[in-house]
């Protein structure tokens, strides 16, 4: 009778590991473009849960993996980014199952693999276990960032083991993902002061309407004009950004235009 305590099985395999890949990153505002001005409410998720998460762009610092933040009122197109990252990675083991014992004869009752991994090649101290003896592979999880190694033992129904496959190692990395999300400002002011002169507004004794005065101060070209329109490319021009020569107590315009 064959002594099973000293049976080993003929173990061909070479096991193999890949990469891990990073998670997903939603980011979304609460709109994407407004006219002036808008105030941005971002909010976020991670898939699985990231280990950490750094904003950049519009926004800064480190934030949850997952949240909602309103942010400060913007009145120019604002680009936001969220980058996260995972610590751990995992590992996927290849073998090619054993079909002979060490004497040549059939193996009949294999039972289980053992995967052994650890970070040193010389020290294998983790175990995971596949008791399906179809399977050709395992995955290993929550390996975090160094080099693995991995051997495969198989296992027969006495619960001995053969002896090791060889052994194989892989550079787990965190990986990272990030995702941005654009809002796009339209200016609501759609002309500026084209030159310095700035009028007031007075009404025609003959016509009734309302027309230019007088020069009663100055402003810098490139000021923001407002809606009201008094004829030709005269605007109305805000009474703060005058430097006022003659008093009034007019309305007062400048020339401008589509800048």
């Amino acid at each position: 009778m064959k002594n099973t305590a000293l049976f080993i099985v003929l173990f061909l395999a070479a096991s193999a590991v890949q990469a891990q890949t990073a998670g997903t990153v939603t980011l979304t505002a609460n709109a994407t473009s407004a006219t002036g001005e808008m105030v941005p409410r971002l909010t976020w998720s991670t898939s699985p849960v990231a280990t950490s998460c750094t904003a950049s762009g519009g926004w800064s610092g480190t934030k949850a993996p997952s949240g909602s933040l309103t942010l400060q009122n913007i009145n120019a197109s604002t680009s936001y980014t969220l980058t996260c990252s995972w610590s751990t990675g995992s590992a996927t083991v290849n073998w090619t199952p054993p079909t002979t014992n060490t004497d040549g004869t059939r193996l009949t009752n294999l039972a289980a693999f053992r995967v052994y991994y650890g970070t040193s090649s010389t020290s294998l101290t983790r175990v995971s276990e596949v008791n399906d003896i179809s399977s050709t592979s395992t995955t290993i999880n929550a390996l975090s960032p160094a080099t693995w190694y991995f051997k495969v033992r198989a296992v027969n129904a006495n619960q001995v083991e053969s002896a090791d496959s060889n052994v194989s190692s892989k550079v787990v990395s965190g990986a990272s993902a990030s995702r941005t999300v654009s809002i796009s400002i339209t200016s609501s002011i759609k002309r500026r002061t084209t030159a310095t002169a700035v009028y007031e507004v007075v009404r025609s004794p003959t016509t009734g309407k309302w027309v230019l005065g007088r020069v009663v101060g100055t402003v810098p070209i490139g000021r923001e004009c407002r809606a009201y329109h008094l004829t030709g490319d005269y605007y109305g021009v805000l009474r703060g950004l005058v430097t006022i020569t003659t008093p009034t107590t007019s309305g007062l315009v400048a020339h401008c235009a589509i800048r």
